[in-house]
C-alpha cells in the first residue's frame, strides 16, 4: 500500500476525528460512501481513495485498480458548524457496476483534516485559504492578503520593496489585507484610507495541485492584474476586483496592492531616491508569481499582466522594464499605454515636485538626502493630505507623482523614454492587446459638468488658452513657443466657435477623450507595427450597460457615453459595491461571457478567438496595416472588425505639435521652473 494512505476496517479513530464506513456493494448511481464525525470541528478530506474490485465484499483488491477520486469530483459534501460534522458524500458513477468499496483517507500535505479550509505550501511557508464561488457556481480557492514584500516602513519607505521572510506558522490568507494609504481624487472624495503596510496580492485558482510534486497540477494560465487609479488610488482588493467573473474560465487570477502617491512614486532624480517604488512593488509581485505560482496549479511560463488606466501603462512599462522582461508572456492594456501624456514625469519635473512636497511638510529641501530623511520621518497620511495642494483646476495637474526615467543604475525600473524604447526594439516581443471605450474623457468631463454648479465648465470656457496646455496635458511635451497656437487649434477642431457649455459637452468627452488615452494608443500600437513581429490586438469597446464609472466621477444622473473604467464591471463585478442600486441586465450578463471569455482566451494561447463559435461569432484579427484594424464592440449582437478608428481625430493630432519627442522632452529643471 502506498506510503502516507491507511486502510480503515469498519470503523477507526483518527487525528481529530473517527471514519465510519463500511463495505458496499454498489449497483447505482448515486452512492453514499462515508460520513465523518470529527472530535472538535469540521473536516474535509482532500482526496479519497477507492478500491474496486469484482471479488468477494471481503475480498482484497489489487493496487492496480487503486481509482483517485478528487475533492471537487466529491458532490453534494457540506459542513455544518452548528454539530460539527460533514454530511454524507455522494459519489457520481458513470456506469452501473457491482463493485465492493473500500474508503482510504489520504493524509497528504494539505493535512486537510485537521481544516475544512484549502492549504497551500509555498517559499516563504505555509498558506491558509478559503472556498469562494463564481458567477455561475464554480467552487474554487482563494488566498487573500499575502505578503509579497516587507512592509515599506521606516527606512524602508521610498526604497525598492524587499523580499518577505519566511514563516514558520500556519499563516492565515482568508481576507484581504489593507490596502495602500491613498485618497481618490476621481471621485472627489476627502477621506484618506489605507496604511503603508499594504504590499500584499490575492491569488485566486479553480483547483491546487493534490500531491508535493505536483505531477497532476492542470498548469493553468495565470493573469496578474494592476488596477488602475492614476498611481494615486486603487487596490487589488477583492471587494472591488472580484474574480467570480473571471473564474468561471480554467485561469488563475492574481491581484496586487502596490505603493502609491508620494509614497510609490517620489523621486529626487538622483540615487537617494531614484523613483518608481510602486512600479518595482509591481515588479516584486511578478517575481513572486514566477517563483511560486505553481504551488497554486499555475503555468509560471504562461503569465499574463493585465491593468486598466495606469494600470494598463503600468503593463505597457513592464514590457519595456528589465526588472520584468522574461517573466511576462502577454500584456493587456486598458485604456492606459507608455505613450499617453500622463504616463511619465519629466526630467527636472520629479525632483521639484519632491521639494514641493519638503516646503509643504516643513522639510530642508536643498538636498536631496536630508529631504528624504524628513519625509521619513513624516507620518505617512499627512504626506498624502497635501495632494490638493498640487492641484490648479479640478484635480489638475493630474498625477504629480508618476514614473520617471532613473539614473542609470542596476535596479532602475525605467532608464529610456517610452518612445525611444519602443522605436529601438528595447521591450519584449510579447502578443500584445490594448484599446479604449467610447468616451474616456467621461472621467474629467462628469465632473467639470456636475460639480461646482458649472463653474468649472465656465472657467474652462473662458481661459480655455491658458488651461488647455496644463488640462490636455501638453505643456511639458510642446515646445513653449507652439503652446499658444496648439491650444487654438485644438479649440477649433473639437469646437469651431461654439461655447464650452451643456449643448457641446460630447465634443469635449471627444477633446479629453483624445488628448488623455486615444492618441497614445494609435502612436503605441503604429510604433509596435513597425518593430515587432508578435500581434497586437486592437478593441474600441463602445457597449453602454445599465450603469456607468460617470455616476461616480461627479455627475450621478447625466449622460457620458461610455466613459473610461466602464468595461471593467464586465471583467470584474465591480457593480455590486459601486451601483448597487442598477443590477446587471441579460445584455450585461452577455457582454461579461464575451469579455471574459476574450481575455481568458488570450490569456491561455495568445489569441483572443482561437475559435469561432456562437458567443464569438467573429475573428479578432491582430492589427496588420496602418489601418489599425479594430475589434468594435457595441452590443453582445453586434461586434466586429472595422479600421481607420476615429482616423481624423488621429490625424488631427498627429499634425500638431503636442509631443515633439525626445528630446524637447529633456529640458533642464531651471526651464521647467520658469514654465511652472
Amino acid at each position: 500500500m502506498r506510503s502516507g494512505f491507511s486502510e480503515l476496517q469498519n470503523g477507526a479513530v483518527i487525528p481529530n476525528g473517527i471514519i465510519w464506513f463500511t463495505h458496499m456493494r454498489v449497483g447505482h448511481p448515486i452512492v453514499r460512501l462515508a460520513k465523518v464525525t470529527p472530535h472538535s470541528q469540521g473536516v474535509t478530506p482532500s482526496t479519497l481513495l477507492v478500491r474496486r474490485a469484482m471479488t468477494k465484499p471481503t475480498g482484497s483488491p489489487n493496487n492496480e485498480n487503486l481509482q483517485k477520486i478528487s475533492y471537487e469530483n466529491i458532490l453534494d459534501t457540506s459542513y455544518n458548524a452548528r454539530t460539527s460534522r460533514l454530511d454524507l458524500c455522494k459519489l457520481h458513477f458513470m456506469h452501473k457496476v457491482p463493485y465492493t468499496i473500500t474508503i482510504l483517507v489520504f493524509f497528504g500535505i494539505y493535512n486537510s483534516f485537521a481544516s475544512e479550509l484549502p492549504i497551500v505550501k509555498i517559499k516563504n511557508g505555509t498558506l491558509e485559504g478559503s472556498f469562494m464561488r463564481t458567477r455561475r457556481g464554480r467552487e474554487f480557492v482563494s488566498f487573500r492578503g499575502i505578503p509579497y514584500a516587507l512592509p515599506p516602513l521606516g527606512k524602508l519607505r521610498f526604497e525598492p520593496p524587499k523580499s518577505m521572510n519566511a514563516w514558520s506558522d500556519l499563516r492565515s490568507a482568508k481576507e484581504d489585507a489593507n490596502i495602500c494609504i491613498q485618497r481618490n481624487i476621481y471621485t472627489h472624495d476627502d477621506n484618506i484610507v489605507g496604511v503603508e503596510d499594504c504590499l500584499y496580492l490575492n491569488v485566486y485558482t479553480p483547483s491546487l495541485p493534490k500531491f508535493e510534486h505536483k505531477t497532476d497540477a492542470k498548469n493553468y494560465p495565470v493573469m496578474i492584474w494592476f488596477h488602475g487609479g492614476g498611481w494615486v488610488t486603487g487596490a487589488g482588493h477583492s471587494q472591488f476586483y472580484n474574480p467570480k467573473f473571471l473564474l468561471d474560465h480554467d485561469v488563475i487570477l492574481v491581484t496586487v496592492n502596490f505603493r502609491l502617491g508620494p509614497l510609490g512614486f517620489l523621486s529626487t532624480e538622483d540615487m537617494i531616491s531614484p523613483g518608481n517604488q510602486g512600479m518595482k512593488d509591481q515588479s516584486q509581485s511578478i517575481r513572486w508569481v514566477n517563483e511560486n505560482i505553481a504551488a497554486f496549479g499555475g503555468d509560471r511560463d504562461r503569465v499574463t499582466i493585465f491593468g486598466e488606466s495606469a494600470g494598463g501603462a503600468s503593463v505597457h512599462y513592464h514590457m519595456m522594464s528589465p526588472l520584468s522582461r522574461g517573466l511576462i508572456h502577454r500584456g493587456i492594456s486598458e485604456s492606459g499605454t507608455a505613450l499617453c501624456p500622463w504616463v511619465l514625469t519629466r526630467p527636472g519635473l520629479a525632483i521639484m515636485q519632491a521639494k514641493r512636497l519638503g516646503e509643504f511638510l516643513n522639510c530642508p529641501t536643498k538636498n536631496s538626502a536630508i529631504l528624504v530623511d524628513c519625509l521619513r520621518e513624516k507620518k505617512a497620511v499627512d504626506i498624502i493630505a497635501t495632494d490638493r495642494k498640487f492641484q490648479d483646476f479640478d484635480y489638475d495637474p493630474m498625477i504629480p507623482f508618476r514614473p520617471v526615467i532613473e539614473p542609470n543604475h542596476p535596479g532602475a525600473f525605467l532608464n529610456k523614454e517610452p518612445a525611444e524604447s519602443i522605436k529601438n526594439g528595447d521591450m519584449a516581443d510579447i502578443p500584445w492587446m490594448t484599446g479604449f471605450n467610447s468616451h474616456e474623457g467621461a472621467i474629467k468631463v462628469a465632473g467639470l459638468y456636475g460639480l461646482k454648479n458649472g463653474e468649472y465648465v465656465k472657467q474652462l470656457n473662458d481661459e480655455f488658452l491658458d488651461l488647455a496646455p496644463m488640462t490636455l496635458m501638453y505643456e511639458h511635451t510642446c515646445p513653449k513657443n507652439h503652446l499658444l497656437d496648439v491650444s487654438k487649434k485644438i479649440r477649433d477642431f473639437y469646437l469651431n466657435v461654439k461655447q464650452i457649455d451643456e449643448s457641446t459637452k460630447f465634443d469635449v468627452i471627444d477633446m479629453y477623450s483624445d488628448a488623455w488615452f486615444n492618441v497614445g494608443a494609435n502612436m503605441a500600437i503604429k510604433d509596435h507595427l513597425s518593430v515587432f513581429s508578435s500581434s497586437v490586438f486592437y478593441y474600441y469597446f463602445a457597449y453602454k450597460g445599465s450603469a456607468s464609472f460617470s455616476s461616480i466621477f461627479g455627475d450621478a444622473t447625466g449622460d457620458y457615453g461610455v466613459s473610461h473604467a466602464d468595461e471593467l464591471q464586465y471583467l470584474f463585478p465591480v457593480g455590486e459595491q459601486l451601483f448597487k442600486d442598477k443590477p446587471l441586465s441579460k445584455d450585461d450578463h452577455k457582454i461579461i461571457d464575451i469579455m471574459t471569455k476574450l481575455w481568458f482566451n488570450f490569456a491561455k494561447t495568445g489569441n483572443p478567438t482561437p475559435v469561432v463559435d456562437e458567443q464569438l461569432p467573429i475573428k479578432w484579427k491582430p492589427v496588420r496595416t496602418n489601418a489599425l484594424e479594430y475589434l468594435h464592440i457595441e452590443y453582445p449582437q453586434n461586434i466586429s472588425m472595422s479600421k481607420d478608428l476615429l482616423k481624423e481625430r488621429m490625424d488631427f493630432w498627429a499634425s500638431i505639435p503636442h509631443r515633439a519627442g525626445v528630446k524637447i522632452s529633456k529640458r533642464t529643471s531651471s526651464q521647467i521652473q520658469d514654465e511652472l
